[in-house]
């Protein structure tokens, strides 16, 4: 029987209660119509082992070892290649899918849009209790939305969806946030690129978006994403700056070949894209608590990064009614001025500065 939908997970020394409550809570669902994928990125702590048990289980699981351990990119590639399904679905082996997850994407799986945004929503302990899917047609978008979604995802603006009707919790900047045709993909020859260590989705998307001829829209909770302390996106990353700087380096080389000359696209890469880089930087490198660096040293890490184009010009021209991000106004002001030491006195202590935050959020939009 031909496969219709292919379930792609990455795997990379996960926990072990993560990971098998992630792959049990698929291969309850598989169908002859079905597949998952278990795609190890050579993890060294029984990761691999775990994914050998269910494979010796169930013959619609497949476990796919890459050898040599080369990022996230190498594994999404990977599952482009390996997949069977006309449908694929990239998945991270510590979030969890919904428990009606493959009954709903086969609903729709005749459509011929190339892409199908989904809903998520963030989960801590439990995902919590699940209504089926009562959807039956999907929110099919105007010929434009590619374009706007693909600027979207290249400048970070999340604001720019909410005239096709998405909701908050349509996350589509994410390869977890939408099943892709496999033959779009193909046919379009589009890649994750290799050795992008952060935001590899993004890049992914731009293009992807860009090239998708129809788009449509299933509201309903598909995804779960774990929120993790001790995540990619809140752990201290020593080399974040040359990470980031790398990741500009694609950006610019999609805006540049895709919108080339189009000073709204390259605005709202400065207000959103850019300054989100510097939030980055700031939060998990500069000043995160785990950062070993002494303070003299840190200093000179900040000024120097405030002071490199495109962050200098970026941070000088902030205005949080171009971005509406009203948080970033307290610590970009202290950017402004270069004060370190206020800077590293709170931002330091995420809680303590979220409060600081939203508090001076509250103060600036009473006089926006």
């Amino acid at each position: 029987m031909a496969i219709k939908l292919s379930i792609a997970t990455a795997v990379y020394n996960l926990d072990a209660p993560f990971l098998r409550s992630h792959i049990e809570g698929i291969i309850g669902q598989l169908t002859d119509e079905t597949e998952l994928l278990l795609i190890d990125d050579c993890s060294t702590n029984g990761s691999g082992d775990i994914c050998r048990e269910y494979v010796g289980r169930d013959c619609r699981v497949r476990y796919i070892n890459m050898g040599q351990n080369g990022g996230l990119s190498r594994v999404r590639n990977r599952s482009i290649d390996e997949s069977q399904g006309k449908w694929l679905f990239f998945a991270d082996g510590d979030d969890l899918l919904s428990d009606n997850f493959i009954e709903t994407a086969l609903r729709f799986c005749d459509s011929d849009d190339d892409i199908i945004i989904l809903d998520r929503l963030k989960f801590a302990q439990e995902k919590g209790e699940e209504q089926p899917c009562s959807i039956t047609e999907l929110n099919e978008l105007p010929s434009e939305a590619g374009r706007v979604l693909s600027i979207s995802c290249l400048c970070l603006d999340t604001t720019m969806s909410a005239q096709f009707g998405l909701s908050s919790r349509a996350f589509y900047h994410a390869a977890w946030g939408a099943l892709y045709r496999r033959d779009f993909l193909l046919k379009n020859k589009l890649r994750f690129p290799d050795g992008q260590k952060k935001a590899q989705d993004s890049v992914f998307n731009t293009e992807a978006y860009f090239c998708a001829e129809k788009i449509a829209y299933l509201p309903y909770v598909m995804y779960f994403y774990r929120s993790n302390e001790q995540g990619i996106t809140r752990r201290y990353s020593q080399d974040l700056s040359e990470v980031l700087g790398s990741l500009l380096g694609h950006l610019n080389r999609q805006m540049e070949q895709l919108y080339p000359n189009d000073k709204d696209v390259e605005a709202r890469y400065k207000n959103h894209r850019v300054l989100s880089v510097v939030m980055d930087n700031m939060r998990l490198n500069v000043f995160h608590r785990d950062n070993p660096e002494p303070k003299e040293k840190r200093k000179q890490a900040f000024l120097q990064f405030i002071q490199q184009e495109p962050y200098k010009s970026a941070i000088d021209e902030y205005n949080p009614k171009s971005s509406g991000r009203w948080e970033w106004h307290l610590p970009i002001k202290l950017m402004q001025k270069k004060r370190f030491a206020l800077l590293d006195l709170f931002m330091g202590k995420p809680k303590a500065f979220q409060f600081l935050c939203a508090a001076d959020k509250r103060i600036v939009k009473l006089f926006k």
